[in-house]
């Protein structure tokens, strides 16, 4: 069969209604297609963009207004606000205008040795549109001497030795100091959790001293990639390189919760990550082993508890949280952690928000200025608590590739029984998830494709299954809870 092209489909559906509802997905997975659902927007009735979607069963024609929404801001250096972060940052600088000053502690094989002085030299000064750090992030790089070592295998005992001659650079509160360790990928498969990177990676973070690995190919040519590295390692290092210019609405606090199970199924562990109403990153929580899958409704809302008695301090007597999470939560989950975080503040409003990215539905707008798919901002209006919101589709930021899957998300709002009820608004929620697109810190890409409460959980979640396959348990250093040590 071949192969029809979006238009083609968006201008007559019933034409290919063999290759829309065939039986195997597999010529769904290529560069225009991912599932067997196709849809159409942009027919202006009443000035209102009507949805067509083409159900899997049968044809019938539905219509939804689709809403749109501008595209979120960031802040910079004196206040500057663009849509564009990495214009942004090259350009203004990071948000925090306080000078830093980061000691790094290169570590290398010897034949790398001029390679690691030649990057960290590009860190400083830049090149391209990247202006160096001092310039875009206000902080100085610095550094005494490379370490080398003659086989990779050395590299964690040489490290070890480090920290033993200098004892004050572990539990450092002030985060003046970074490892910038190269970890050659060749020979090592990139879910190895006996690689250097993850061994040691896990040391270094238990001991409480923040670290950057580096790979061979961006010790061999730093090109376009050098930006990201100096904003990775700034931010390990507490420095904030951009926030929201204004509160996102209707939160006090946004919580992502998630959990990584064991290669067996059978346990899992819990994490939360917590952000300000701005968008800053406030601390990470979580478990230090595994437990029981059946456990996993008690586990969730103690780690809840915990993570709200931590904001205990900024928390109103009335706050408004928001919990996320990608895995679907159960009833008995969700009323397990309300109760947890009423234990902590009885009048609050604690909203549950399930972002779903496994499912069929797809959008397309058929509207010349765009490329077919359905522009970034829009949400379409499912149901009372659901709303599917394009986050990857056109924009003028990046090309989409292939067909962008929207969002699904719902949501769950618990008030004070005596508060009266009032219905959940829509266009706020799709507000929140996507300001919370834009917080990224690990990239100078404009967005990423899910809230970053769910994308930085799902990072946690990898890492430390990976620290949890060597040996239980895994406890991330107290000073480091407060950093995006993950990115």
């Amino acid at each position: 069969m071949t192969i029809p092209s979006p238009k083609q489909v968006f201008d007559d559906p019933t034409e290919h209604w063999a290759f829309l509802t065939q039986s195997s997905d597999d010529d769904f997975e290529g560069p225009y297609f991912d599932r067997k659902e196709a849809g159409r927007a942009g027919a202006d009735t009443k000035n209102l963009e009507k949805q067509q979607l083409v159900e899997q069963a049968k044809y019938t024609e539905k219509s939804f207004p689709v809403r749109r929404l501008s595209e979120p801001t960031v802040e910079f250096r004196e206040h500057h606000a663009l849509p564009d972060v990495r214009y942004g940052i090259t350009k203004y600088g990071t948000y925090d205008t306080d000078s830093h000053n980061i000691e790094l502690i290169p570590v290398c094989l010897n034949s790398l040795r001029h390679q690691m002085e030649e990057l960290i030299n590009r860190l400083k000064v830049g090149k391209y549109k990247y202006r160096g750090a001092e310039r875009t992030f206000a902080t100085k790089f610095s550094y005494s001497t490379v370490v080398t070592v003659d086989h990779i295998e050395e590299t964690q005992g040489e490290i070890e030795r480090l920290l033993v001659e200098h004892s004050d650079w572990e539990d450092d509160g002030r985060l003046k100091r970074i490892f910038l360790v190269h970890t050659p990928e060749q020979g090592y498969l990139k879910d190895d959790h006996n690689s250097p990177y993850y061994v040691i990676k896990r040391s270094l973070l238990e001991k409480g001293v923040p670290c950057q690995m580096v790979d061979t190919p961006t010790l061999q040519n730093a090109d376009w990639k050098d930006l990201n590295l100096a904003l990775n390692i700034i931010a390990k290092c507490g420095v904030r390189p951009w926030v929201l210019p204004d509160a996102i609405p209707d939160a006090d606090f946004f919580i992502g919760l998630s959990y990584t199970q064991s290669r067996d199924g059978q346990r899992i562990m819990g994490f939360a990550n917590v952000f300000n109403s701005y968008g800053k990153w406030e601390f990470y929580s979580g478990n230090t082993s595994y437990f029981d899958f059946e456990e996993r409704t008690l586990h969730l809302a103690r780690l809840a508890e915990e993570t709200l008695t931590k904001l205990q301090n900024q928390l109103s007597p009335t706050p408004q949280i928001v919990f996320h999470y990608s895995a679907k939560l159960s009833n008995a989950d969700r009323d397990s952690i309300l109760r947890a975080a009423r234990n902590v503040r009885p009048g609050g409003t604690f909203t549950f928000v399930w972002v779903n990215s496994h499912h069929n539905v797809r959008f397309y707008d058929n509207r010349p200025e765009t490329d077919g798919s359905l522009r970034r901002g829009s949400y379409v209006e499912a149901a009372k608590n659901k709303i599917y919101l394009s986050t990857t589709g056109y924009n003028p930021f990046r090309r989409a590739l292939g067909t962008p899957k929207p969002l699904e998300v719902s949501a769950w709002v618990h008030r004070p029984e005596e508060l009266p009820r009032a219905g959940l608004d829509l266009r706020v929620l799709a507000v929140q998830v996507l300001n919370l697109t834009k917080l990224n810190w690990a990239s100078t890409d404009s967005f990423c494709g899910e809230p970053i409460t769910l994308k930085y959980a799902g990072n946690i979640a990898y890492l430390t299954a990976a620290f949890l396959r060597q040996s239980e348990p895994f406890n991330l250093h107290p000073v480091l809870e407060k950093t995006p040590w993950f990115i």
